[in-house]
């Protein structure tokens, strides 16, 4: 997962994805070009040497400098059963992951139309034009292995305001 490799390409990486049950995402126009596959199960707009399922790394990057635009998609995890699909979107206005747990023993409780709607309603968020009259930046956190969170990222500081279930539907709710 941590360098390109020339080998794999974006469409095997979707035949892959597509053999695991999970949708294609939705992509802002803007990034599609810049694709590239990161392992044989994801890929992103940029490459990147932290393994997706390591969410709280790719939050820490925040805390140095907030990053350029960037998507990143696919199946990661580590050992026999613990696996997810992750969706992670930043613009110059918000920073938003998603990650799902998908069980190698138990697949049916990953439900891949749900995940989909939740990637459409991470688009719908991150070109909210409420976001354009704030000063500082939203995060938001929506992770069935780690909990919920939606904060703000202001002057190199990251605060968090709220723990909640559903944080990609409870900020839509909000603003």
């Amino acid at each position: 997962m941590n360098a390109q490799n020339p080998a794999i390409s974006l469409a095997d990486v979707a035949v892959n994805l597509e053999a695991l049950g999970v949708p294609f995402p939705p992509l802002p126009k803007a990034l599609t070009e810049q694709l590239v596959p990161l392992s044989e199960y994801a890929f992103g707009s940029c490459l990147t040497k932290i393994p997706l399922y390591n969410l709280e790394a790719h939050l820490d990057q925040l805390l140095n400098q907030w990053p350029s635009d960037y998507v990143m998609y696919g199946s990661s995890g580590h050992g026999f059963n613990s696996r997810a699909l992750h969706y992670y979107l930043v613009t110059d206005r918000c920073a938003l992951f998603i990650q799902r747990s998908m069980p190698v023993l138990s697949p049916a409780s990953f439900q891949p139309g749900q995940f989909a709607h939740l990637m459409q309603q991470t688009i719908e968020l991150s070109c909210h034009p409420a976001l354009d009259s704030w000063q500082d930046q939203l995060v938001v956190v929506d992770s069935d292995i780690l909990f919920g969170r939606i904060g703000r990222y202001r002057d190199g500081q990251l605060s968090w305001q709220y723990e909640v279930d559903n944080a990609i539907e409870n900020t839509l709710a909000i603003l």
